[in-house]
């Protein structure tokens, strides 16, 4: 869930510091910004012995040899320059995670590059800066006509990247420090450096790097720096009324009014997401007033399409005063539904098919009217409150019951059916017919027929009447399985509640949506047609055996859970995403592990997320377990780990909270899980409808902890957070081992050897008594530490090898 949405790419790191601009209008300004270029009368020439250098964050940029030309000033002010010649760029980020990514990158965790040229905007003092080294070196200005030409076709590129950063700026009554400079190093290409003070993280490295035909944005390094501190939410979001009307074409022609509160009472620029498929027409407030708005600004729809954003920035007339409550009022169109053929649609921008601000820890609440043509059926996020008909358009309109993260809807030419549940219902909808593409691969993987055998979530109670009808049909529909997946899902609804607590919704609609992902969005999934399949069907379309369990086992029950985890408790920072992914999968594989099948127990996913972790994947250049730590979030898919997040936060994340429960257990107990169950409910509750940070999860572990969960003293899970979250790795052990006969027993005197992570890594790890008939005595219990660790017990009979942790309790491989 959320995966593409939150991928932190260039535009990410050009969020929202100079002076006012001089009273003019907010577009003036971004067409003045916007038509800076080289001032061919502020070019320096500069000499090795100038020592000329800018020291930004952890980076250090040295202008060796060479030219630097200004950017023309704009109201007097100097917001960029270029430079052409020998310069070097070194950079050591001083957290150890950050310099293993450096590494992973770069080879090395340092930036120490060559550079030909720079091209750098700025609304610090770096002007001023450099022209203080100029005077101080003798350097004097010079005209130089060579530059400007040089320049020019870059810059007119490069400048519709920056104008909007430095714009906010210019408008921003409480502006904050922001340096950009784009290298073309020697060895490694074009790459940038960030340092902007109104980012969470103000310091960052990174570049574009194309990689088997897709194009990525890989960072180097993203972090804050000493005594940066996290700038302050401006607005928040409380209440959406959405008005959405879906023509004839499946366009969209709507109107959403967006009541909001004014936290910090210094900003006046709100920035929204709204897909870039959609043109925003209008944005008014309460005095109906037109306000200036930035949409990817100077591109037509089909240039937003490929290289654009889901960005809106509105400029509100002058800046509100802290906890003042206000209205905005967005009219706008486009088409964001798509067409997968024969009758199948889908929402292609489920996140932002409406001016949405903030993230995944914004809550409130929505009310949604919806119009529609009357040959679908349409489901949406809330509770349903009526639908009556309009001539050939059916109008429906929903409210949420608490406050939500994000509000979405699907439609389609639905059937459904409706799992009744004391508290809650389920409803299920499916399409009759399949999507064009995976109905083509069925016919050409058989011939042009398929066998029609009934999807195994179709019951022989359900008489041979649907088997004889199933079995006339030349393609399985997705319809078939609708009453037994709603079983299903509501199963797993009742066994997440003792976990999780109550269900936290009076209804949940399942929806089917084509391709291979899903998403679990509050009252309301997306489900992939695969797991509306039969596994013969799943084949036929090139499913893998791993495959098809997925989407038959996992998918559904695992966006199930997110109805708590998620929905619920929520998340703000891209290094606390995996919290939620994490919990959603563990309790999806908890389930599957009720279902008694031998094939597919809790030891078997287990064993499978392992291998994928010390695998390498394809297209990476490590493996999964070594890429990064989880708290690197949607930083892991990259050009060296194209598919790094899916790899490692949901095998990793499932590991980490089994972990957890085992070293919680209480196998003497009535329950064992009590322990576990009481985090998770303190979670739930605790932080119900506001985020869950990894500092959080921690803080709350050690409130349950037991006393062998406490390796280092001092009542801590720095440990393991540190070393398991934090850090990245998967320890490998082996023993050697000797017996020795004494009075009192065998001893056994041996050394358990750890490798494939740092020295400072420490684990209590269990060692077993193997023997022909299985390894099912404890012998010990060692605090590994360092690359190898001495041990020394007794056992009344010889152990004839020592077998390591075959309960599989701790995330390790074993010789």
């Amino acid at each position: 869930m959320w995966v593409g949405a939150r991928i932190l790419v260039l535009w990410c790191l050009l969020m929202p510091a100079f002076i006012a601009g001089a009273g003019r209008a907010p577009h003036e300004l971004y067409d003045a910004i916007s038509a800076l270029r080289v001032d061919a009368s502020a070019v320096y020439h500069i000499a090795p012995a100038n020592h000329i250098e800018l020291r930004r964050g952890d980076a250090v940029l040295s202008l060796e040899e060479g030219k630097l030309a200004f950017f023309s000033p704009l109201d007097g002010r100097i917001s960029g320059a270029v430079f052409v010649g020998r310069a070097h760029a070194l950079a050591i980020p001083r957290d150890p995670r950050e310099k293993q990514q450096m590494g992973h990158f770069l080879g090395a965790p340092v930036l120490d590059q060559d550079c030909i040229s720079a091209y750098m905007r700025f609304t610090d003092g770096t002007a001023d800066e450099l022209l203080d080294q100029f005077r101080n070196a003798g350097v004097a200005r010079q005209t130089d006509l060579s530059l400007n030409a040089q320049w020019e076709p870059a810059i007119a590129q490069l400048n519709r990247i920056h104008t909007l950063r430095i714009l906010l700026d210019l408008l921003s009554p409480n502006p904050k420090p922001f340096f950009y400079a784009g290298m073309e190093g020697v060895a490694t290409g074009p790459f940038d450096v960030f340092l902007d003070f109104q980012r969470d993280e103000p310091f960052a490295l990174g570049q574009y790097h194309k990689a088997e035909g897709r194009t990525y944005y890989d960072v180097w390094t993203s972090h804050p720096i000493q005594d940066s501190s996290v700038p302050p939410v401006a607005f928040r979001g409380f209440h959406y009324a959405v008005e959405t009307s879906i023509l004839a074409g499946n366009s969209l022609d709507a109107t959403a009014s967006v009541e909001l509160r004014t936290e910090s009472g210094s900003e006046r620029v709100l920035i929204f997401q709204l897909s870039r498929l959609l043109t925003l027409d209008k944005v008014t407030d309460e005095q109906n007033r037109t306000l200036d708005f930035f949409q990817n600004e100077g591109m037509n729809l089909e240039e937003r399409s490929a290289s654009g954003n889901d960005s809106l920035y509105v400029v509100l007339p002058e800046t509100p005063r802290r906890g003042q409550e206000f209205t905005l009022r967005f009219h706008y169109h486009g088409n964001v539904i798509q067409d997968a053929g024969n009758g199948v649609l889908f929402v292609a921008a489920r996140e932002c098919w409406y001016p949405r601000l903030g993230d995944a820890a914004d809550f409130a609440r929505y009310d949604l009217t919806m119009r529609w043509p009357r040959k679908y059926r349409l489901v949406a996020t809330g509770s349903k409150l009526d639908e009556r008909e309009e001539g050939d358009f059916l109008v429906g309109h929903w409210k949420t019951e608490n406050p939500i993260s994000v509000a979405g809807f699907n439609l389609g030419d639905y059937a459904s059916a409706t799992i009744s549940s004391g508290s809650y219902s389920v409803d299920v909808y499916a399409n009759r017919d399949l999507e064009e593409n995976l109905k083509k691969r069925l016919s050409a993987s058989d011939g042009g027929t398929l066998s029609g055998l009934p999807s195994p979530r179709i019951s022989a109670a359900e008489g041979p009447s649907v088997q004889s009808a199933l079995a006339s049909q030349v393609s399985p529909s997705p319809a078939d399985a609708l009453k037994q997946l709603g079983t299903e899902i509501d199963s797993s609804i009742r066994f997440y509640e003792t976990y999780s607590g109550p269900f936290p919704l009076h209804n949940l609609s399942v929806s089917q949506i084509p391709g291979t992902f899903a998403q679990g969005w509050p009252g309301l999934l997306y489900i992939s047609t695969f797991s509306f399949l039969s596994p013969e069907a799943q084949q036929k379309a090139g499913l893998s055996t791993s495959g098809q369990e997925h989407f038959t086992e996992l998918v559904p029950y695992h966006e199930v859970a997110h109805q708590w985890w998620g929905n619920i408790v929520g998340w703000s920072n891209y290094r606390d995403q995996w919290i939620d992914e994490g919990i959603a999968n563990y309790l999806a594989v908890l389930f599957a592990d009720t279902q008694k099948n031998p094939d597919h127990t809790l030891r078997v996913w287990l064993a499978r997320y392992r291998k994928k972790l010390v695998q390498r994947m394809p297209g990476a250049m490590a493996s999964a377990g070594n890429i990064g730590a989880l708290t690197m979030g949607t930083r892991l898919n990259s050009s060296k780990s194209p598919e790094g997040y899916d790899e490692i936060i949901y095998a990793k994340g499932t590991w980490i909270f089994h972990m957890l429960r085992e070293m919680l257990r209480q196998p003497a107990n009535k329950n064992p899980d009590a322990r576990f169950m009481a985090l998770l409910h303190t979670l739930v509750t605790k932080y119900a409808y506001r985020a869950l940070s990894t500092d959080d999860l921690q803080h709350e572990v050690e409130a349950v902890m037991q006393p062998g969960m406490d390796l280092e003293g001092g009542h801590s899970m720095e440990w393991f957070f540190e070393e398991w979250v934090r850090g990245a790795g998967i320890p490998h052990y082996r023993t050697e081992f000797t017996v020795h006969r004494t009075e009192k027993g065998y001893l056994v005197r041996g050394k358990l050897y750890q490798s494939g992570v740092p020295r400072s890594f420490i684990s209590s790890v269990p060692l077993y008594a193997g023997s022909r008939t299985g390894h099912g005595t404890l012998l010990d219990t060692v605090l590994a530490a360092g690359p190898e660790t001495p041990f020394h017990f007794l056992t009344p009979v010889v152990p004839r090898k020592i077998v390591i942790d075959p309960q599989m309790t701790l995330l390790c491989t074993t010789e």
